[in-house]
């Protein structure tokens, strides 16, 4: 929205610069987006009189005039205009004006234009920026002052750019935001008096309303004899100062009231309309319209139109039609103000790509009592403007006013809002001066009436905000946040239930969430629970959905199968998720669980021998394993089981600090039969509270080395039956000094090794100290004594 300084002055005393003006603005909630001066004379330009013109000796366009600017002797001035004829009155640009361009400043200095001497400019009005005329010379009035600064004959405008956020329609008007302004300014505000001639000439069926559910106010009234022209040079500048475009007199005048007070106005010509009268109804399913912009739209019955007694006119709210507009053959008017349902014109617009002023008004809410005063003073200007005279009474067809919104106010709570301290008196003048009604004062309150067009306003917190944007934003003082101590984090259910997400997505694989209702089928893929074991559902949505799972694996066996159905077969799912059981000697009623689902390669982005590697029981027991790290899980250990759910040997129980927290294994096969896969499925269920409820103990920080490693390998034969976890457990019973880490990385056993039982097997030990570089010296003395122990106290022949 474009605001005009110099008219939105003509309803507000403006008494501050423009900086305050637009500061004001915005920290009352109009924020100004752009400043931009327009038809601002500069500086140094005065005005002269031509006193002789005589052609220039080295061109056939210029002229050498001799210009007196009331300053002195005249002086010379070479000038290419076609009327710089002596004795005509022209802006001059004297020596040292400068001149704000687009392309940059530029300043008048002496100069010779073809080898003679000009000492300064005259101006047509497109240098002065006063219009896009560049025709000639500007020529002013001859009884002018010699010498008068020309900036104060034409004292320039400034175009302010603001944002209107949707909730205030009131401030698409100059009116809206002068309410305001005066507010802020504490300077009154003021319409100019508009006075219509009486007209009680009846007119039936002028108007007729068929959708008052998308209509909820027409006004329609004639106007006879009007001389459809140029507009008035005040009426094109007000237009021009906001970047509106001059058409005509009536359609201008249509264009400054919606302008000057927000209310859409379309003046039909009435000679166009059949029968002489308009509907406001909905649009017959296939009816057509060509809109003024020349589209062709096609309707259907939700839009609204304005028709006349056979086809429509106008897309109602939107724009109006092509054929039904004033032009320089119109004598009568048919003017229109009307109220339109918001929701029904946004869709509209939305819906047929059209866009303009009114729709931008109408689909945010017009003022219901704004339509009959915009009539008014449409009227009265159009007869100011074009002539003619009223013919008809003001024909309101409506379907009642709305019922304005009663707020009460208690002056305690609008202070405890907007957290500052205002009186009683100022909070009651600020409702008055904002044209709010303030009714039941007292000493704690009062009741506000919100007039229709505030249809922000609906309860006491919308009107503490009122008083806090003009009381000003800046006057809330800054009061310290207290803050209270709460439960420490380690208290929060949903905060461990988060983290083992985290630790299991850690480990690279992808979350599922599924529905808590189940099938009974579903439920009783997971075969610890019976039929009666499941709590179903009274009411279900439907057989799908009929009990509650009593695990994760059914539909975590659904995810799996949709998924290689698609041919997507390399799997690392899991869930973490409320089951539910009906049987408390199985389990308790409600309890978190964690499904865990391995299928498909193990590293299908490699090659050769690497892309044929399979997931296997070991890859999943290695996640858990990875998984009790990360929570610091100390005290588990996993048994060997025998479970309906998988693959008998392929099995096994989890325990925890003697709980057991769950099962892990290779899927039966008659719970894979029909995949469309050759890969096997591994799956865990593991009992959330175990794991949580684990002693986790406490993780420190330690810093890592900025010193190098040395690695030693060694190797060795040894008995096959000698485990790799018993080999580590003596390397840290050691206790090698500086020892970092110890990796296994070859078993190698071929026929004679087999036939001796025996089986080879090489380790590299890194060594690393966190305080200096280790030698070789050092690191080998290590290595030895280690190597020592290993083959007297394991019995292993080193190698």
């Amino acid at each position: 929205m474009d605001i005009s300084r110099n008219w939105l002055a003509q309803y507000v005393a403006i008494d501050c610069d423009i900086p305050t003006l637009c500061d004001k603005l915005t920290m009352a909630g109009i924020e100004v987006e752009a400043v931009e001066s327009a038809g601002t004379v500069p500086a140094g330009v005065v005005v002269g009189r031509i006193l002789e013109r005589k052609p220039h000796p080295d061109s056939d366009h210029m002229s050498v005039c001799r210009v007196d600017v009331g300053q002195g002797e005249p002086i010379q001035i070479v000038c290419g205009a076609p009327n710089c004829d002596a004795g005509n009155v022209v802006p001059v640009a004297t020596i040292g004006t400068v001149f704000h361009t687009p392309e940059g400043d530029f300043k008048i200095k002496k100069s010779k234009l073809r080898g003679v001497e000009s000492m300064g400019m005259m101006c047509s009005e497109k240098e002065l920026g006063l219009s896009d005329n560049h025709e000639g010379l500007m020529i002013l009035d001859s009884s002018l002052k010699l010498g008068t600064p020309v900036e104060t004959l034409f004292p320039g405008d400034t175009r302010i750019e603001v944002e209107v956020t949707p909730n205030r329609p009131d401030w698409l008007s100059m009116w809206g935001v002068a309410r305001d302004v005066s507010c802020l300014l504490d300077t009154p505000a003021k319409l100019p008096e508009i006075t219509v001639p009486e007209c009680d000439i009846p007119a039936p069926g002028l108007v007729t309303v068929e959708a008052p559910d998308l209509c909820r106010r027409y006004i329609g009234r004639v106007i006879r004899n009007v001389k459809v022209g140029p507009s008035p040079k005040w009426l094109v500048e007000r237009l021009e100062s906001i970047g509106l475009r001059s058409i005509n007199n009536v359609v201008d005048v249509t264009n400054f009231v919606l302008m000057e007070l927000g209310q859409p106005l379309h003046a039909f010509d009435l000679d166009k309309l059949e029968g002489k009268r308009v509907v406001a109804r909905r649009a017959k399913p296939g009816e057509e319209i060509t809109t003024l912009d020349g589209k062709t739209l096609t309707l259907q019955e939700r839009h609204l139109v304005i028709a006349d007694a056979v086809k429509p006119m106008a897309l109602a709210g939107v724009m109006g039609g092509e054929y039904s507009g004033v032009t320089e053959a119109t004598t009568d008017v048919l003017l229109e103000s009307a109220v339109f349902f918001p929701s029904n014109i946004r869709a509209t617009s939305r819906e047929l790509g059209i866009s303009s002023d009114s729709s931008y008004r109408y689909e945010r809410g017009v003022d219901y009592d704004m339509a009959s005063l915009a009539s008014d003073r449409a009227v009265q200007l159009i007869l100011a403007t074009a002539g003619g005279e009223l013919a008809s009474e003001k024909v309101d067809v409506n379907s009642g006013r709305p019922a304005e919104k009663v707020i009460p106010c208690r002056f305690d709570r609008i202070r405890s809002l907007i957290g500052a301290e205002v009186s009683n008196e100022r909070i009651a003048d600020i409702f008055r001066k904002l044209h709010l009604k303030v009714d039941d004062v007292t000493s704690g309150g009062c009741t506000v009436t919100a007039p229709l067009f505030r249809l922000d306003l609906e309860r006491e917190a919308d009107l503490a905000e009122e008083v806090a944007r003009i009381n000003g934003l800046d006057r809330i003082p800054e009061i310290p946040v207290a803050a209270k101590m709460c439960g420490s984090i380690r208290e929060d259910a949903y905060q461990a239930l988060q983290t083992l997400r985290d630790r299991v997505i850690d480990l690279g694989f992808y979350e599922c969430m599924h529905y808590s209702m189940v099938n009974v089928n579903s439920a009783l893929a997971d075969r610890r629970f019976r039929r009666e074991d499941l709590i179903e559902l009274k009411n279900p949505l439907s057989l799908e959905l009929a009990v509650l799972r009593p695990g994760l694996l059914g539909e975590m066996l659904g995810t799996i199968e949709r998924n290689i159905s698609r041919r997507n077969l390399n799997l690392r799912l899991f869930e973490v998720g409320k089951v539910f059981c009906g049987n408390a000697e199985l389990f308790p009623e409600e309890r978190f669980e964690l499904c865990m689902a391995l299928s498909g390669l193990r590293q299908p982005e490699r090659y050769s021998a690497e892309l044929k590697e399979e997931y296997d029981f070991y890859d999943l027991k290695g996640a858990l394993e990875s998984l009790f790290e990360l929570a610091n899980v100390k005290r588990y250990k996993f048994v060997a089981a025998d479970d309906a759910r998988f693959r008998p040997g392929r099995a096994a129980e989890v325990w925890i600090e003697g709980k057991k927290a769950g099962h892990f294994g290779e899927l039966a096969a008659d719970l894979t039969r029909g995949w469309r896969t050759s890969y096997p499925v591994f799956a865990a269920q593991l009992d959330v509270e175990v794991i949580v409820n684990a002693d986790h103990g406490r993780s420190y920080y330690v810093p890592f080395s900025l010193f190098p490693a040395t690695s030693r390998d060694v190797a060795f034969v040894a008995d096959e039956k000698l485990e790799h976890g018993a080999i580590l457990e003596f390397i840290r019973r050691s206790k090698p000094a500086d020892l970092e880490s110890v990796r296994l990385f070859d078993i190698f056993v071929d026929d004679k090794l087999k036939a001796e039982h025996k089986k080879s097997m090489a380790y590299q030990l890194t060594f690393r100290n966190a305080e200096r570089t280790l030698t070789d010296a050092e690191v080998n003395s290590r290595f030895e004594k280690l190597r020592e122990k290993l083959a007297k106290e394991l019995k292993v022949e080193l190698r």
